[in-house]
């Protein structure tokens, strides 16, 4: 079954109980819920009054057709109908000509014509200001989209905007569920008969990241990217020790290569985005699993991205089960962008395991099974 499959099954009401079970804390969502999102994918072109949603056309400002702009080499937005589309609100004070805009944890405050907004109470510079045009509130897409946590990705030759967010849904954890084989010996199996599940509209021309909020039991979820040669470092990868991701109980072992069983693996490799120190992007993963699962095919990225210059669509999905705080592989998910997936294309799934080490996928504790 396809993602776009598993879309069209019937929409079911998310109802979470909170339930007190007795193994030291609340029953969480298995696959960690808390501002992760929905899939959305927000498409806006400048000078026109349409946009689309996941593929679907809508006003940007139904009523009045007021269009997205760019002044100052800022794109400016009527944002109600935008941020509605990810579940937040705006809300307009007259008095004070300020709009306020809320999704999840995060409020943002910004006044007509002033460079300044208040983010969660902490006042911030903003280089462009809020405007009125054709009776609406227009403000900066970028800045806002960013300090909600979601991806922005421009591209110049159609004057394009796309803001994305992404997130594990309950359709999309049974399906890894019913569909994961066992681990059999080999760090990796094919999913989907290595066919990435990529909708249509998340395959994106131009560059951005997005890494989904930490859940409940502060746990990585979806990282989303449209990788190419103008996201990838251009220096050494730096400390990432004051990260410590869930599951992190670190062990030696004679015969793990390097003794140490864990390393923090990123689920979008640094030499990819150039992402570092970001809890987001870093879950606790077996040396096997970093160097025989995921760095083969981070490899694979990165070669056809330095050959074409080419975008690669990048989707790196952290499977938890139930409270687990270790994860017990990833997804990985590539789809070359303007060759359609002839350069490369592929649907992978990793196995966290550590040959003749067992591991307490509840907790990260380890213990030595075999010498071999």
């Amino acid at each position: 079954m396809t993602k776009k499959e598993i879309h069209m099954k019937k929409k079911i009401t998310s109802v979470i109980l909170s339930v007190l079970v007795m193994v030291n804390f609340f029953w969480i969502p298995a696959y960690g819920s808390k501002n992760t999102g929905k899939d959305v994918v927000v498409n806006l072109c400048i000078d026109s009054s349409q946009m689309e949603i996941n593929g679907e056309s809508f006003s940007v400002d139904p009523g009045r057709d007021t269009v997205p702009v760019v002044v100052n080499g800022r794109t400016l937005v009527p944002i109600r109908s935008i941020i509605e589309a990810f579940g937040g609100e705006a809300i307009w004070y007259e008095d004070l000509r300020s709009v306020e805009l809320i999704l999840g944890d995060t409020k943002i405050t910004l006044y007509i014509d002033e460079t300044t907004v208040i983010v969660n109470g902490e006042t911030l510079p903003l280089d462009t200001a809020p405007l009125i045009i054709n009776g609406r509130t227009m403000i900066p897409l970028r800045f806002v989209a960013e300090c909600f946590g979601l991806g922005v990705a421009w591209d110049e030759k159609t004057r394009n905007v796309y803001i994305i967010q992404n997130g594990l849904d309950d359709d999309e954890y049974e399906y890894l569920c019913n569909n994961i084989p066992a681990y059999e010996g080999v760090a990796y199996a094919y999913i989907n008969d290595n066919r990435p599940m990529f909708e249509e509209y998340e395959i994106i021309p131009a560059s951005f990241e997005y890494y989904s909020n930490l859940d409940e039991l502060q746990r990585c979820n979806v990282c989303f990217s449209s990788i190419s040669t103008d996201i990838m470092p251009t220096e050494k990868r730096g400390d990432i020790s004051s990260v410590k991701p869930t599951g992190w109980i670190n062990a030696k072992y004679d015969i793990v290569s390097g003794k140490y069983l864990y390393n923090r693996c990123h689920l979008i490799g640094y030499q990819l985005t150039g992402e570092n120190a970001n809890e987001r992007n870093l879950i606790t993963g077996t040396r096997y699993f970093n160097v025989e699962g995921m760095f083969p095919f981070e490899k694979k990225v990165d070669a056809y991205i330095e050959k074409t210059g080419n975008h690669v669509a990048y989707r790196v999905t952290p499977f938890f089960k139930e409270n687990n705080l270790l994860a017990d592989g990833v997804l990985i998910e590539a789809y070359s962008v303007e060759d359609k997936g002839q350069g490369l294309s592929f649907c992978v799934y990793c196995y966290n395991v550590q040959p003749g080490i067992w591991l307490d996928y509840l907790t990260g504790m380890s213990k030595l099974v075999s010498v071999k």
